[in-house]
């Protein structure tokens, strides 16, 4: 598998860092859907992270080191600062990093889903390195949560570059704890029409 190399090594700079302190990590997003069968274009990485609190500071020193930035309000780069991270961590569940023109999006478990993400997490290559990827199942799951367009759109491709893999048994059990019963309905009758 290989992306364009801007992500690509935003991929490998991300997975260094986290890899590097012990972090539980899944890499989610386009990133994740490609390993699973459905390759589309991105200019961002997301990735969800279990990091207990004290080791912040850490993780915003190890972000700098290694050339990621934030954003300021007037789109400026400027150093990861702990303090913004836990705040947008806090307010909004994730907070973002550049590395160059990438956007990396940290997400923290604020739902049981994520811890879920987290502990069915798979292994994959990319090239000589070793990662941790959400699984299809909870990519169509979070992005279900989401309900755009473009996240249907990912949900119906998922769906279809998995039939035969999809362990229908696990979204059943996670649709009325995450979703509302329209968009449950709404991703049971995805499913019912791909056949799985």
């Amino acid at each position: 598998m290989s992306f364009a190399p801007q992500i690509d090594e935003a991929v490998r700079q991300s997975v260094g860092i986290f890899e590097g302190m012990g972090i539980r990590y899944a890499i989610g997003g386009a990133v994740a859907m490609a390993f699973d069968g459905y390759l589309r274009g991105t200019r961002d990485v997301d990735v969800l992270i279990l990091l207990p609190a004290l080791r912040s500071q850490q993780l915003a020193d190890a972000f700098n080191a290694a050339g990621f930035r934030m954003r300021d309000e007037a789109d400026n780069a400027v150093p990861v600062n702990v303090t913004e991270m836990v705040k947008w961590s806090r307010d909004i569940g994730h907070f973002r990093v550049w590395w160059n023109e990438i956007k990396v999006e940290v997400f923290t478990p604020r739902v049981p889903l994520q811890d879920a993400v987290l502990q069915r997490r798979v292994q994959v290559t990319l090239g000589d390195e070793s990662l941790w990827i959400t699984t299809a199942e909870d990519l169509i799951l979070l992005k279900m949560i989401f309900h755009r367009s473009k996240d249907l759109e990912d949900v119906r491709r998922l769906i279809a570059a998995n039939l035969l893999s999809l362990d229908r048994g696990y979204i059943e059990s996670w649709i009325p704890k995450t979703l509302s019963d329209g968009v449950g309905e709404e991703l049971r009758g995805m499913l019912q029409a791909a056949g799985a």
